[in-house]
């Protein structure tokens, strides 16, 4: 029995994620769309036979349908509201994918949206709701 520090217990609906995950960024399936387009493009125009391997046409295959944003345009504004708003790399790509209508909706899919910080939640269900109402306002681009 050592003295070694254990790592606290991973748990993504607390908003704790293995340290590998420290500097990693979540993407919504729109911009994972678009990156992963954006390769197989520049792949193909390097060489007219290139094919993907299965695993990345299905992956981007999920990515466009599952997609709600179809621009990269439209994919920076909700990324950019979202950040503004206070939410971390993962519930922004969480609320862009799951594009809950409602606050309540929101804490039910995305638990750490009501976490609290320093006794008091981080997000009031009014300020919650303006930010999903500010990315609603993107879904008649897309």
């Amino acid at each position: 029995m050592g003295d070694a520090p254990q790592e606290e217990e991973e748990n993504a609906a607390e908003g704790r994620f293995p340290s590998a995950f420290d500097q990693a960024s979540a993407l919504s399936n729109g911009e994972a769309s678009a990156m992963l387009s954006k390769i197989v493009d520049k792949k193909k125009a390097d060489d007219p036979a290139y094919q993907p391997n299965p695993l990345l046409a299905k992956t981007l295959e999920y990515a466009e349908r599952f997609s709600g944003n179809k621009t990269e345009a439209v994919n920076q504004q909700v990324r950019q509201v979202l950040e503004a708003g206070g939410l971390t790399t993962f519930e922004v790509a969480s609320v862009a994918n799951l594009q809950p209508e409602t606050a309540e909706e929101a804490k039910i899919l995305i638990p750490t949206l009501e976490a609290e910080d320093g006794g008091m939640p981080r997000f009031t269900d009014e300020s919650l709701q303006e930010l999903l109402d500010d990315v609603a306002k993107y879904k008649g681009e897309i």
